[in-house]
């Protein structure tokens, strides 16, 4: 390919811009490094003068308060679990146990008297025991409460589910034998 000589002469030009301007971009971004690495410093500077004295007085105005919450919280916990364990597991006990009852007390009525007579006995023996808080007594009450409620709803869906009752069956329809006139 043969170039004009007025040709050669603008592409030697362009080439020495372009060189030119590539040579200056090194620069500016040396510069901007440069500039890049002072702000970096100057920022950790100020992170150790102001920011960090900020947060460690921020945590230690808090930390005794969440030290304190944490360990109010791991007390509550226990007593939470003493009290499910002395008050809600025996009631849910009895009431399974009372759901086993009404399941056999449909075989046999008796069993449903000897359980109401237990349950009598199991109430007297309660209204015996030394007299305990408001807050217990009220939690107790609830928890029987919840429990005789439990086993009603459950001896209740035993008889819906086990009676017998011929109404609820519809006895299926025979089809129409097809009479094709063809035949």
């Amino acid at each position: 390919m043969s170039l004009t000589r007025k040709r050669r002469k603008a592409l030697k030009r362009l080439k020495g811009n372009a060189e030119d301007l590539w040579v200056d971009q090194h620069d500016v971004l040396d510069r901007a490094n440069a500039i890049l690495r002072e702000a970096a410093k100057q920022a950790s500077f100020l992170t150790d003068e102001e920011v960090k004295p900020r947060v460690k007085s921020a945590v230690g105005a808090v930390a005794p308060t969440v030290s304190r919450k944490v360990a109010e919280v791991k007390v509550a916990g226990e007593t939470v679990k003493r009290q499910f364990a002395s008050d809600v597991l025996p009631a849910l006990a009895g009431t399974i146990g009372s759901a086993a009852a009404v399941l056999q007390s449909k075989n046999n009525p008796e069993l449903l008297k000897q359980a109401g007579k237990k349950a009598g006995k199991a109430a007297k023996a309660l209204q015996k025991q030394t007299p305990r808080s408001a807050g217990s007594t009220v939690g107790l009450v609830f928890v029987v409460s919840l429990g005789v409620v439990t086993a009603v709803g459950v001896g209740y869906a035993l008889w819906q589910t086990l009676r017998a009752d011929d109404e609820l069956w519809i006895a299926d329809e025979d089809p129409e034998p097809e009479t094709n006139p063809e035949s």
